[in-house]
């Protein structure tokens, strides 16, 4: 008996209660045991999170990956960006399927890679420091105020009130390990960027309609005796996050931090 416990340690890195506990339940088959230990114990805790600030129109996902038994940080990614459509990830979704969609976020137009690595390098000193130490223990349910240390940390790195929400997975170190091959609907989805998804065979592309307004300049042109080919100073003065967001991409001077402006329209 103790000859198994020690050669399944051994082969396994498994302590001696998990050892002794999955001998007894493999009927006390070695090789049976090798092959159950990655599944009966629930070690890793996978932390998926958005975040948004609102006074920066920034948005961003995270995902932190801790192995509870050892109690060390096995993964930290990030991305932050200025388009929406990344706040839009779905947090329930596979974890593997998440950190691909991660990546792919950072691909897009309007993503911050200084940003994006402060945040990944602040997560790996929070999550590997004592403050976080009860993010290690095994069996416990986290919710988003349990962050509250984490949204504060970071909203001195992104300028503003940072936003925070999350899901928590809780695996076996064999589901951890296991490659999942995705499907070619997940495989688009994660390539795709905005503006220029597939479509199907007839269906009309979308419109998406800004509000503009004609900046006026009484030195100007009157408008009356604009020709083709002109070019006048338009605001963009719709609230929404993607108008915003484009107005970046147009290269549009910023008023405030409500409104962008200063863009060219041609006649």
């Amino acid at each position: 008996m103790k000859d198994k416990v020690t050669l399944l340690i051994e082969e396994t890195g498994c302590d001696r209660s998990e050892a002794e506990l999955a001998l007894e339940l493999c009927g006390y088959d070695l090789e049976t045991a090798v092959q159950a230990v990655p599944r009966l114990f629930q070690n890793i805790s996978v932390f998926k999170g958005r975040l948004h600030v609102r006074s920066e129109s920034l948005y961003g996902l995270w995902l932190v990956i801790l192995d509870l038994k050892a109690r060390s940080l096995l993964r930290a990614r990030s991305v932050v960006s200025y388009n929406p459509a990344v706040f839009a990830t779905d947090l329930s979704q596979h974890w593997f399927d998440f950190e691909a969609r991660l990546y792919a976020c950072r691909l897009w137009a309007g993503t911050l890679q200084g940003h994006s690595q402060e945040v990944e390098a602040l997560l790996t000193g929070y999550f590997g420091s004592s403050e976080a130490s009860h993010f290690y223990k095994e069996g416990v349910a986290f919710r988003d105020r349990d962050f509250e240390p984490l949204s504060s940390a970071l909203r001195s790195r992104l300028g503003g009130a940072v936003e925070l929400e999350t899901h928590q997975d809780v695996l076996d170190m064999g589901q951890f390990k296991e490659l999942r091959p995705r499907s070619e609907e997940a495989l688009a989805a994660h390539a795709r960027r905005p503006g220029r998804g597939h479509r199907r065979p007839g269906e009309s592309p979308g419109h998406l309609v800004l509000q503009v307004s004609v900046d006026p300049d009484p030195e100007g042109v009157p408008a009356g005796e604009l020709s083709a080919g002109d070019m006048v100073y338009a605001s963009i003065n719709d609230p929404r996050d993607i108008a915003q967001y484009l107005a970046r991409l147009f290269g549009a001077g910023v008023e405030g931090r409500s409104r962008d402006r200063g863009l060219l329209v041609p006649v």
